[in-house]
C-alpha cells in the first residue's frame, strides 16, 4: 500500500508531499495511525509545520516524536523526500 506524508504550515506556507510503498497490515496501520496522533491540547504554534499521514482512505494527524523506533526510519524517508506540491 502506498502512504503519504504531507507538511503544511510554515513561515512561508509552503505544502510538500512525499510518498512511499509499505507493506504493512491494516492491524499495523490502524495501531500507527493511533500511536502518532498529536495531543489534541497542544496548542497550535504560529508558523509551525504540521504533517499529516494518508494511507488510502484513511488520514491522520501527525505528532513526528510519537513515531515508534520501529517506523523512524521510514519517516525519516519521507521527510527528506518531501517536494513542493503545485496548486492545481
Amino acid at each position: 500500500m502506498k502512504i503519504k506524508l504531507i507538511r503544511t504550515g510554515g513561515f512561508i506556507p509552503i505544502t510538500k508531499a512525499a510518498e512511499t510503498e509499505v507493506n504493512l497490515s491494516d492491524q499495523e496501520l490502524n495501531r500507527l495511525l493511533i500511536v502518532i496522533q498529536p495531543d489534541p491540547a497542544a496548542p497550535r504554534i504560529k508558523d509551525g509545520n504540521y504533517y499529516e499521514l494518508t494511507a488510502g482512505p484513511r488520514s491522520s494527524p501527525v505528532d513526528l516524536g510519537k513515531v515508534p523506533d520501529e517506523y523512524k526510519a521510514l519517516f525519516s524517508k519521507l521527510k527528506n523526500g518531501l517536494k513542493i506540491v503545485k496548486p492545481g
